[in-house]
């Protein structure tokens, strides 16, 4: 997706360079931040996302520096996994930090549940009036090109049956998007689908391009609209400053300024909602119009801000003028500022309310949201039972040296942190308690417990992620804890390529080993003898620039650091990184089974695929990957079920993740 928002950021430098504005305005710069979501969670954050569980705010874009937080939100059966494109995550996993530095940004939230939820296939259809030129559809790892047939295995991917994607439209030069078919219409730069069938097909089309089109606003109230490289400057007495003559394909970015005593009450056209800064594509002749409302004049009445309302499963939501779910349609209503609307969840035939998203938190059936801005909320209803015999997943993350004991099992780690998963009745109230192994200790409990307490109890009315930290030294009898990193790698430029120094410290003597990895495989190997003490190996030379993994292992023990040469991630210009996930392989091998998986990868990686049965990492296993068709495994496995991840990385530092379920009996 690299190609089009890095042509929207170009665009918008450029104009407000040009605007002639305010110096502060030419200092702001603007990052566009995409989100996936892979299964049925849900992620919020930077007031303007909110996706995934029947919410499509996925695609953002946002003025300033700073960063932002995105906040992972289990739905039901649906618990946080993983997070890929952050900046930072949170030790529990809850938490993804993004910076706003003026990059376009793609981060992917996986959610798990306890069993295998299928598959759906998402397949873009891009057609173009040329037969060699017109776009590029990407985002998720598609890369679907009207003008190269051979990338043809770019234009379909394979999800989690309930996974929110959102598709990125990219015209070539000289043409422009024309729009969106199937589960999405309409000319926006973007397409987000739910996918809740096993198979989905999205439409894309381009043309060539008209060389200008006109933009016309509206305003409505008292409030002035701003943008589009300085041509609009719009109040409601119209004027010239209200359209503009704009190239075709142009980004625009319009800010709406509420007047004295006003309030901005939304975007009508072009633009939707009621943030204060709209960006779109000018693919034809556009209007947009901008509503202000309260003190001020013009616009009259109060503010008013739009509530919608989505449902997933059996089940109905009724209140303050909302009537969705099971056959009913009324899922928006727009709302007085300050209106308490309060919203009652009712399932219908076998279904239980399974609980809120988006605005509304929880399993009450009744939830009030105070109208202060423009507000989402999701409802899920999931078939079951009798209410509270539904099972809930209690997710243990131990780092450190230690053990977390509760009925469901126990969870240990002896340094390489360690995730468990363990099923409970809704409402079972849980006892957690956390033993630190000799010469560690217990520092605290985060996320559904908190505190430096060594137990405590929680009530799982819905899923639940803890985690136990353990810190201190690690026990005389353990072989392999000899080592200590002294930093990150020292990383010089050179005129042919790079130097690296690596620094730590041993506390015994012996052979240290050293391999450099780019994408898996070796670039280079070096061994000496070291004494123990502060030591460094390097600075030893790498000619190929690209993200590295430096792998050392010294009288039994290991250390690892990983470290970019040149440019990594999207500044490093590379083709597009992606997997796409084929089948898995089960063989009856007697006593034991056999499971191999198999996809497809664009680009030559390194791989760690991780095992998982009832929660428990059973085999981690490192390889590297070439291009194209590939299989991993044999993996021999007892009967059990099992969950196979595969995280890749590219030579630019670009993360992939895939899933599968095995249920071997």
């Amino acid at each position: 997706m690299a190609g089009r928002l890095a042509v929207c950021l170009a665009l918008v430098a450029w104009s407000l360079l040009a605007g002639g504005g305010a110096a502060s305005a030419a200092a702001q710069v603007t990052t566009t931040v995409v989100v996936q979501v892979v299964g049925g969670g849900n992620v919020q954050g930077g007031n303007q996302i909110d996706c995934g569980a029947g919410t499509t705010a996925c695609y953002a874009s946002f003025v300033g520096g700073g960063s932002i937080e995105l906040n992972a939100r289990d739905v039901g059966v649906w618990t946080i996994d993983s997070w890929s494109g952050c900046d930072s995550t949170s030790s529990d996993d809850r938490t993804c930090s993004v910076d706003l530095d003026g990059s376009d940004t793609e981060v992917t939230a996986t959610f798990v549940t306890p069993a295998n939820p299928g598959d759906s296939t998402l397949t873009v259809s891009n057609t173009s009036d040329s037969s060699s030129a017109g776009g590029n559809v990407s985002g998720a790892g598609f890369d679907c090109d009207t003008g190269d047939p051979t990338t043809s295995s770019s234009c379909s991917q394979t999800f989690f049956l309930g996974s929110t994607i959102t598709l990125v439209e990219d015209p070539a030069d000289g043409y422009e998007f024309r729009g969106w078919g199937g589960p999405c219409s309409g000319t926006g730069a973007t397409c987000t689908v739910q996918l809740n069938a096993p198979s989905v097909t999205v439409s894309s089309a381009f043309g060539r391009a008209a060389s200008s089109y006109t933009l016309t606003v509206t305003v409505t109230g008292n409030g002035t609209v701003t943008g589009a490289g300085g041509a609009i400057s719009c109040t409601s007495a119209g004027g010239s400053g209200c359209t503009a003559t704009l190239d075709a394909s142009s980004s625009v970015t319009l800010t709406a300024t509420p007047g004295a005593g006003a309030g901005f009450a939304g975007w009508g056209g072009a633009c939707t909602g009621a943030s204060t800064s709209c960006t779109f594509t000018i693919t034809g002749n556009t209007a947009v119009s901008a509503t202000f409302g309260g003190a001020g004049g013009g616009g009259g009445g109060s503010i008013t801000y739009p509530l919608t309302v989505s449902v997933t499963g059996t089940g109905r939501v009724t209140g303050a003028g909302v009537d969705c779910g099971d056959g009913h349609t009324a899922c928006s209503v727009s709302l007085a500022s300050g209106t308490a609307a309060t919203l009652t969840a009712a399932a219908t035939g076998d279904a239980d309310f399974a609980g809120w998203g988006g605005a509304c938190s929880g399993t009450s059936a009744t939830c009030t949201v105070t109208m202060t801005a423009a507000r989402s909320v999701t409802a899920t209803f999931a078939a079951g039972g009798a209410p509270g015999s539904a099972a809930v997943e209690l997710t243990l993350r131990v780092q450190g040296r230690g053990t977390v004991s509760a009925s469901g099992g126990t969870c240990a780690s002896s340094g390489t942190p360690t995730t468990c998963r363990q099923s409970y009745d809704s409402g079972a109230e849980v006892t957690l308690s956390a033993t630190a192994q000799p010469g560690a200790a217990f520092t605290g409990w985060s996320g559904a417990c908190r505190g430096g307490s060594p137990t405590c109890t929680i009530t799982l009315d819905r899923a639940a992620t803890v985690t136990a930290t353990f810190t201190g030294a690690r026990g005389p009898a353990a072989a392999g804890s000899v080592l200590r990193s002294r930093g990150r790698p020292i990383v010089d430029r050179t005129a042919s390529g790079f130097r690296v120094t690596l620094r730590f410290t041993t506390t015994r003597p012996g052979t240290a080993r050293v391999r450099a990895l780019r994408a898996g495989r070796l670039q280079t190997a070096l061994a000496f003898t070291i004494a123990p003490g502060s030591a460094r190996v390097g600075p030893f030379p790498l000619a190929k620039p690209g993200f590295y993994a430096f792998e050392l292992d010294l009288a039994g023990g290991a250390l690892r650091w990983t470290a970019c040469l040149g440019r990594c991630g999207a500044a490093a210009h590379a083709r597009p990184f992606a997997l796409t996930r084929g089948p898995a392989r089960v063989l009856d091998a007697g006593a034991l089974w056999s499971v191999s998986v198999r996809f497809h990868a664009t680009l030559p990686s390194g791989a760690l695929i991780r095992i998982y049965r009832g929660g428990r990492l059973v085999r981690a296993t490192r390889f590297p990957l070439g291009a194209g068709e590939v299989s991993a495994g044999p993996f021999l496995l007892s009967p059990g079920t099992y969950r196979l991840r595969l995280t890749a990385t590219d030579a630019y530092g670009r993360t992939r993740t895939l899933g599968w379920y095995a249920f071997l009996s």
